[in-house]
């Protein structure tokens, strides 16, 4: 499939960004597709920079749709994706510039969740402006990193592209572990 969508990308240079930017929203819209499915097609057909730049886009325009479909469906839809009581219990103990520093800090280790955060955060007081300011804020380190080094690694050779996606997979499993380990104890 990866393959298949690089050749897609690298044939029609033209359009290409533009489905590239509207797959990685749709990554973020529909939380069970893995954003690092498309993104690695979009290092091998755009380089790790323009990748970046193209993906960094869809992710913020993913983020903002979901936040403004949890505005506009609210608890009943989201419900079914987040705890409400947590939310609600997280949102009345921070200020508003607290939410905003929180939501950053959130954004920065929790990319596996960051479909669902978006969903979540459209159900607080924030504002879309600060929403869109913290999630871009916290989440363009994470991004960067990993288009930077993967395309390094995607340069170097096959051993490093295998390495560098079996690194990927032992982080994933690692956050995954400590992320269901804090839940659980809450």
């Amino acid at each position: 499939m990866q393959e298949t969508f690089t050749q897609i990308l690298s044939d029609h240079s033209v359009v290409a960004p533009l489905v590239f930017i509207a797959i990685r929203a749709l990554a973020i819209i529909i939380p069970p597709i893995p954003g690092v499915l498309v993104d690695i097609p979009g290092i091998l057909a755009f380089g790790w920079f323009l990748g970046f730049i193209y993906a960094e886009i869809g992710i913020m325009l993913g983020a903002m749709v979901a936040f403004w479909i949890a505005r506009r469906f609210r608890e009943p839809f989201i419900g079914k994706f987040v705890s409400l009581q947590r939310l609600s219990n997280w949102e009345k103990k921070l200020s508003d510039t607290q939410r905003f520093w929180g939501l950053v800090a959130i954004r920065m280790p929790t990319n596996p969740l960051f479909d669902l955060i978006s969903y979540a955060a459209g159900l607080t007081g924030i504002s879309p402006l600060k929403f869109f300011f913290s999630t871009l804020i916290g989440n363009v380190p994470s991004v960067f990193l990993f288009f930077y080094f993967g395309g390094l690694s995607f340069n170097k050779g096959i051993y490093y592209s295998v390495a560098f996606i079996i690194a990927l997979f032992i982080l994933w499993l690692a956050f995954q572990k400590v992320l269901w380990k804090n839940i659980d104890q809450e």
